[in-house]
């Protein structure tokens, strides 16, 4: 994980950043306080397109609020997210791909069916995102711990793999379309970070019926962004570095259980910001934003 350091911004976007910031803070239908650099995040979406960037950042905090169960009420000591840590494994992997993107992992921890929540999974995720994103997407090299956050600090978007391997109809039968939907919807519209590929390896005989529950709250762009890996582990290896995967998938990036404390670790490192309301509660969010969904 990326360590804590000066997140001083690169002139070069400053003016912009500064723009938004003070937009931000005027903004009635937005909370109290962003980051700097979950702005910069923003921003950085839409190539540094400040009018974009408004209607990126306006939807984002919409759909947080109207569906707070996700992104606002969560607490690490809630025993329901405990469990939902324990029966899933969720990283963040270290460092960039060559492209500028960063590596997101998922699998089940725990096999059993009656273990999945849809609802903790995705405020796991979304938990591990938002603490992510308050930091530099690389560690800084010694002696520059205090330089200017550069972009090349900051990810190009995310690639995610997913590991299906065990899922069975009966697992299919708990998952909340209701939480997929909106899941969906948050990644491909409102995420302050671009989607560059998902793939999912150890793909099922029923892999059909998967992507027929999926297709209809995809974007067709983010649909072909899928690639699913039925031939064992070499054809993912053609598109991500194997180095930068966990140990038990072939790569360097350390054990699974290593690589899952620390992003524990990192949320609650962060207990204090993910929880404050004033970064995520809007007070006074005119009634025509919650139309958007």
């Amino acid at each position: 994980m990326a360590t804590a350091r000066s997140c001083r911004i690169d002139s070069a976007w400053s003016d912009k950043l500064q723009e938004l910031l003070a937009w931000f803070e005027s903004n009635p239908n937005l909370p109290e306080k962003i980051e700097p650099i979950v702005m910069l995040r923003f921003l950085k979406c839409v190539q540094y397109d400040v009018e974009k960037t408004k209607p990126l950042v306006e939807l984002n905090y919409s759909m947080r609020n109207k569906h707070a169960h996700l992104f606002i009420d969560r607490n690490m000591d809630d025993e329901m997210t405990a469990k939902g840590l324990r029966v899933s494994d969720l990283l963040i992997l270290p460092g960039l791909t060559p492209e500028g993107n960063k590596l997101l992992f998922f699998r089940m921890a725990d096999m059993d069916p009656h273990t999945r929540n849809s609802v903790e999974e995705t405020k796991i995720f979304f938990m591990m995102s938002d603490a992510r994103f308050t930091l530099p997407d690389v560690e800084p090299k010694v002696g520059e711990e205090g330089r200017d956050l550069d972009e090349s600090d900051i990810a190009d978007g995310d690639v995610q793999i997913v590991d299906i391997e065990g899922y069975t109809l009966r697992h299919l039968a708990y998952i909340s379309i209701f939480v997929l939907r909106i899941y969906m919807k948050f990644l491909q519209e409102a995420y302050p970070s671009r989607l560059r590929a998902m793939h999912v390896i150890n793909c099922p005989s029923y892999l059909d019926r998967l992507i027929s529950m999926m297709s209809p709250f995809l974007r067709e762009e983010v649909r072909n962004l899928i690639h699913y890996h039925t031939e064992g582990m070499e054809s993912l290896y053609r598109q991500v570095p194997k180095d930068m995967l966990p140990e038990e998938y072939g790569g360097k990036a350390g054990t699974i259980a290593e690589l899952k404390a620390g992003g524990i670790q990192s949320i609650k490192e962060k207990s204090a910001y993910l929880n404050d309301e004033r970064y995520w509660k809007v007070t006074s969010l005119s009634k025509s934003r919650w139309s958007w969904f």
